[in-house]
């Protein structure tokens, strides 16, 4: 089974934890329910629920796609032991949207190159 780690920078909260405490509780449950197929599948994550990106530069990420009322967008990588790395939640207005969210991850996969200690184990809420 996979596991979800979420990027913390150091002395602040994960950026996903804020992002998820802001949605509504309907959004929040949509959400976690994706994330849990995310864990439980072992094959190969597909479109329209998860979108691989195709360009040499983001080659590495992903995208979890939720629509509730709004485009909700997580961006995020999956590691050499095949465990998720949540980088990036955002709200989708815009395309150019997606494109800064993925300059954004590539900004903290350096500092997860540099500091390893920036990837905490998520734990889903009982």
């Amino acid at each position: 089974m996979r596991k979800i780690y979420l990027f913390q920078p150091p002395g602040k909260t994960a950026p996903f934890l804020d992002f998820m405490d802001s949605l509504d509780g309907k959004a929040q449950k949509k959400v976690l329910f994706a994330l849990k197929k995310m864990v439980i599948s072992t094959g190969k994550l597909s479109e329209p629920q998860v979108k691989h990106f195709s360009i040499e530069r983001y080659r590495k990420f992903y995208e979890l796609r939720e629509r509730i009322r709004v485009l909700v967008r997580i961006i995020f990588t999956i590691d050499e032991s095949g465990n998720i790395i949540l980088l990036h939640p955002f709200i989708k207005r815009h395309q150019r949207n997606t494109y800064q969210a993925l300059e954004i991850s590539l900004g903290m996969m350096e500092q997860i190159k540099q500091s390893p200690e920036t990837l905490v184990e998520y734990h889903f809420p009982d």
